[in-house]
Parts: C-alpha cells; sequence; structure tokens
C-alpha cells in the first residue's frame, strides 16, 4: 500500500509499493539518463533516457527471465558492476522475484567474490564485463551452488566462449519475454506480495580488518529511512524536479539509498560514465544535488586552493581575501548575527570573483550534497559552504540502513553530523561508543548468530564508534572504537581527528598516523601529485622520477612545515613527530583501503612496518 504525501512524494509499506505508485502515478516521467555502449563495449557520448514505464517493463522481463531460471522467494543473486542503469535494473528485477540482491563491489578481489558468492549460497550472478567476469570463472570449481551468470557486456563471452551457464542480458531479457506469455503478471505480484520483514539485499561489509559480514537488511529497514528523510527534507527538494549525477558504488549503502529514494522523490538519475568522468558529467547534467563522500569535495578543495597558488600574485591575494570574507560571512549568517551592508557588498564581491567559479565547477545549480562514508573535515564543509554548496554530512554504517543523523541545510554545524533522524534514538555508552535504537537497524549478520549477538544487544545496536552528544543534540563523531591508539604513556588518541585535520593542509592528499603502544606519534603521508610537480616546477627542483621527487629535501622541509601547522592545532601528546612520504597513494586495489575508501589499519601497519621502526629508531 503507498500513499502520497502533501509535498508530491510516495512513501508505502515497501519498496515496491513504491515503485508501482510511481510507475502508476508518472509513466512517462523520465527517470533515468545514461550513455550506452557502442559496439566496442565504451560508453557512446549521447544521452539516452528511460521512462519510469520503460524502466519498469525492462526489470519485469528480467525478472522474468530469472523466475524461468527458477529463482524464487529469498533466494541470492549477486551483482557485481560498477555504477550504471543496469545495475538498478538488475536489483529491482531480483526485487520482483522476492529474491535477495547481494552486492559485489568492481573493486573486490576475486578471492572476496569468491567467497561472497560461496557464503551467500547465490544462485545467478549478474556482472558486468570480462574484468568481473573472471573473478567467477577463476574460482568457479569452488562455487558448485551458482548456476548462472548473465553478463550486462556481451564482450565478454569473448573469455568464455564454451561456457554453457552464461547468458548474455538480452538472453535473459528474451528468457522474460517468454516466461511471461506463460506466466503473465508475476513480476507485479510479488511486487505486491512483498512483506515490509523480508530481506531485500545482504551487503558484505568490507571492514578495515577480517572476513567480510553479510549485513541483512528488509524493506522496513530501508522505508524507515525514506520516511525520515522526506520528514526533514521536504522544504530542500522539488517534487519529480531534482537532477542527480549518480557515480557512488551501489554496493555501498549509501548509493543503495539513492537507487531505491529515486521512486520516493521522483528524480533523475544520469549516470557518470566512470568517476574520471565525473567532472564532464556535471557539466553536461548541471546537478541540483548529489549524493557524494567526502575524498570528492577533498579532491576538489585540493584542486582548487592548487589552482589559486599557480596563479599570479594578485590572483592569490583575492583568493586569500575572498575566502576571509566569505568565512566570516557565511559565520555570522550561521550564528543570525546582524550582517553590514558594507560587508554584504564584501561578500556579494568576494562571490563574484572567487565563489561563483567554485560553483560552476558542480555545474551551477547544485544546493547541496548529501556526504558520508567517513569525517568531513570542518574547513573544506565550510568552504563550500561560503560558494552556496551545503554539504549536508551525515553519520550511519551499513548496519543502520545508512544515515540515523543528517545535517540539514537550515541548520548546519560543522564537526558534527547533525541531529539524530525524526525516528531515532541515539545513546551514549561509559566508554564513549555510540549506541543507536530505530526501525533502521539490520536484522543481523547473514549465518553469523555470534557477531549479530555482539552489537545487538538490549535493543541497542553498538556501533563500535565513539562520539558525544552536544547540550544540542548534534553527534559529533571523534573515533572508532578499534582504532584508537593508546600511547606507551597512556594517553588515548583518537587518529581520525589528527587524520581529519592534516586533509585539509595544503599538498596532503593522505594521512595515517600511528603510535600505538609508542612514545610518540608518527605519520605515512601521502601528497597531491599534480600539485607538487607544479611547486617543484615553479621552484627549479630538479628530479628525475616523482619517487625521487618527494625525497628531495624541499618537498620534505615544505610537508615539514604543513605538520608544524597541524601540530599547533593538536594537544602535546597528539602531534605528529615524525613522517615517511610514500611515491604512492593508498589505493582499494593495493588492499590498503576498503571499497569504502576506509584505511586498513591493519594491514597498513604490518605493511610499512619498517617504515614505521626506522621512524622510532632513536
Amino acid at each position: 500500500m503507498s500513499t502520497l504525501t502533501s509535498h508530491g512524494f510516495i512513501l508505502g509499506n515497501t519498496i515496491g509499493d513504491v515503485f508501482l505508485a510511481r510507475v502508476e502515478k508518472t509513466p512517462n516521467l523520465i527517470g533515468y539518463r545514461f550513455k550506452p555502449m557502442g559496439p566496442d563495449g565504451q560508453a557512446t557520448s549521447h544521452w539516452r533516457s528511460l521512462s519510469f514505464l520503460d524502466f519498469y517493463e525492462t526489470a519485469s522481463a528480467l525478472a522474468q527471465g530469472l523466475m524461468a531460471l527458477g529463482i524464487r522467494p529469498e533466494d541470492r543473486v549477486i551483482i557485481a558492476s560498477n555504477t550504471r542503469v543496469e545495475w538498478t535494473l538488475a536489483d529491482f528485477a531480483i526485487l520482483g522475484c522476492r529474491a535477495v540482491t547481494v552486492p559485489i563491489y568492481a573493486s573486490n578481489t576475486p578471492e572476496d567474490v569468491a567467497y561472497i558468492i560461496q557464503h551467500s549460497e547465490a544462485r545467478i550472478a549478474f556482472v558486468e564485463d570480462a574484468i568481473q567476469l573472471q573473478k567467477i570463472l577463476s574460482n568457479r570449481r569452488e562455487l558448485p551452488l551458482l548456476e548462472k551468470i548473465v553478463v550486462i557486456n556481451p564482450q565478454a563471452l569473448r573469455i568464455a566462449p564454451d561456457h554453457s551457464d552464461i547468458l548474455t542480458w538480452n538472453d535473459l531479457q528474451s528468457l522474460g519475454i517468454s516466461e511471461e506469455r506463460r506466466n503473465s503478471g508475476q513480476f507485479r505480484r510479488n511486487l505486491r506480495e512483498a512483506t515490509p520483514e523480508e530481506l531485500i539485499t545482504i551487503c558484505y561489509t568490507s571492514g578495515t580488518t577480517g572476513v567480510p559480514k553479510g549485513v541483512m537488511l528488509t524493506h522496513d529497514n530501508i522505508m524507515s529511512v525514506l520516511e525520515d528523510c522526506v520528514s526533514i527534507l521536504h522544504g530542500e527538494l522539488a517534487a519529480e524536479k531534482e537532477q542527480l549525477v549518480s557515480f557512488l558504488p551501489y554496493s555501498h549503502i549509501i548509493g543503495k539509498c539513492e537507487s531505491l529514494a529515486t521512486h520516493t522523490f521522483g528524480w533523475q538519475l544520469n549516470f557518470a560514465e566512470s568517476i574520471e568522468n565525473l567532472i564532464d558529467a556535471i557539466g553536461e547534467v548541471r546537478p541540483t544535488m548529489m549524493f557524494a563522500v567526502p575524498r570528492i569535495f577533498e579532491k576538489a578543495h585540493l584542486r582548487i586552493r592548487a589552482m589559486a597558488a599557480e596563479g599570479s600574485r594578485p590572483k592569490r591575494a583575492i583568493f586569500d581575501w575572498a575566502t576571509q570574507i566569505g568565512l566570516e560571512y557565511s559565520q555570522k549568517l550561521r550564528a543570525k548575527e546582524q550582517v553590514s551592508a558594507r560587508e554584504r557588498i564584501a561578500f556579494s564581491l568576494a562571490d563574484r570573483l572567487v565563489f561563483s567559479k567554485v560553483r560552476a565547477r558542480f555545474g551551477g545549480r547544485l544546493k547541496f550534497a548529501v556526504c558520508g562514508g567517513a569525517p568531513l573535515p570542518r574547513e573544506i564543509g565550510e568552504f563550500f559552504g561560503m560558494a552556496g554548496i551545503s554539504i549536508l554530512e551525515g553519520y550511519g554504517l551499513t548496519e543502520t540502513s545508512a544515515p540515523v543523523c543528517l545535517v540539514t541545510p537550515e541548520d548546519v554545524r560543522f564537526g558534527t553530523v547533525g541531529k539524530p533522524l525524526p525516528e531515532v534514538a541515539i545513546k551514549i555508552a561509559e566508554d564513549g561508543e555510540i549506541l543507536v535504537r530505530s526501525r533502521k537497524v539490520f536484522k543481523g549478520y547473514f549465518k553469523n548468530p555470534e557477531a549479530t549477538a555482539d552489537c545487538l544487544m538490549n535493543g541497542w545496536f553498538h556501533t563500535g564508534d565513539i562520539g558525544e552528544l552536544d547540550h544540542e543534540g548534534f553527534l559529533r563523531i571523534t573515533d572508532r572504537k578499534k582504532d584508537l591508539i593508546i600511547t606507551s604513556g597512556g594517553k588515548n588518541v583518537a587518529p581520525q581527528k589528527i587524520e581529519n585535520l592534516a586533509k585539509t593542509l595544503k599538498f596532503i592528499n593522505q594521512f595515517v598516523v600511528h603510535g600505538d603502544r609508542r612514545n610518540y606519534l608518527t605519520a605515512l603521508v601521502t601528497l597531491d601529485r599534480d600539485a607538487v610537480m607544479s611547486h617543484a616546477k615553479q621552484d627549479e627542483i630538479l628530479f628525475s622520477t616523482y619517487a625521487d621527487l618527494v625525497k628531495h629535501p624541499k618537498i620534505q622541509a615544505l610537508v615539514q612545515k604543513s605538520i608544524d601547522e597541524l601540530n599547533t592545532h593538536l594537544a602535546s601528546f597528539e602531534t605528529i613527530k615524525k613522517f615517511v612520504i610514500l611515491p604512492e597513494e593508498f589505493t582499494v586495489e593495493s588492499g590498503e583501503l576498503t571499497p569504502s575508501l576506509k584505511v586498513k589499519r591493519k594491514i597498513i601497519n604490518q605493511r610499512y612496518q619498517n617504515e614505521f621502526n626506522r621512524l622510532y629508531a632513536d
């Protein structure tokens, strides 16, 4: 059963209710735009549109195809793909079988893929291309329960021409059209008959250590998120008007919510070809809102600052002046203080000279971005706020179906993740751990009752995060419980606090703090390569390779200056005494970051043990 809110949004008991109501209400409204693949398997240059009715009919054919292959309620089906329109079509096809979607990050290793398929007991897998297909084929004999593989890009068949268990996307649709003639309307009936308690997905959390755990989420979990988002954002969103550029992995819970919220809000999802093409997509679409992670804005902030630093002396002075004027002006507005005519004129000039150009980089229409997955440095939030782009930082985990707290445009508090959503209760345990009680809290870990019992106790979910609620109810995250560093002097240090401050410094790209059971703190640092190379050119620093450049005394001194600045904001026991600049970034592919770009501290501590030992050699 669905309901239409007074603001024109659609809610219901299940995702299926909302989906069907959206198709009935606005069948011809364009819900999706994407660049289709050409014969070479690469995206073409023109956009193609799908109405909600088009989407429904394609998802129905795919669902009927899955049912013809024997998929039944509660069966698990894998999706291993980057974000694209076929991902969400496959997701709704699985939903239309009353089966369970098990997403796999496109960056997962073959070993991770095999583990998730085996552990989830998946019967069918959707894979994007030859890269994802090969991950499964390399471990095919260990996956006896996997019956069929559906390839989205038919060119993937070139690596496995003789596999009878592989179908193309078009094969599955054709099978579904034939099944529809035999079993008409089953897709719609399944969507109608689903109950709020049924599972819709098992999301395997990569974690920073250990084996992935399958988080079981229900219709009701996600509907609770959508209800609260309508409640607090209805004044900011126009029903059936918003334009989004979609690029976050739908394997991530934030991306999953973005996809499923489409039918509630009636917005248009425009799929970026890849993260490398994101800026181009933003320029073409000119989005009005975005779902993002802090890294997007951190990189944009670094690039903007680097461009300013590379400019002439007058341009650098204008940039510094504008940011100072913007900071003072925005702080007064947030504090609801009187702003003089002179201050308004000064800010108007700063906006014309600097901030309007920042907005233009994001298409010129971006009202706000919902941002989660990691803490956002305060300076970056303030900078984009000056430019008229509100970054609404939120807090949540896969286990809470994404957000349980969210900053709102009318109540921005930098350094916090906002207040709890209307349906959510939060309390702080004696040891500082954040506890959550909500309909959004997951059903448990799939086939792992011990891990479930460890975090679900007396109706409260134990998040593993450390935080505090201020007197007005805003939540501040200070660290991960297991990430806390205890120095040999007995001092407790929250490394994320230091790392987030470091990310705002010039030239710093990534920053990982070390020092557990040591007598002082050290750090591994990676730099903004483009900015450092440009600086080296301006300063006439001679070098043969980038690895040589980061060892150059002038670059070491440059970073030391930034760390000295960082240390002025820290207690003495939190200061960074020594550091190493690494020539390569931490990446997902190297195993040093999770697919959601969180640092794997255990891996890094092991991999760079020699470097750390040298830092403590004295």
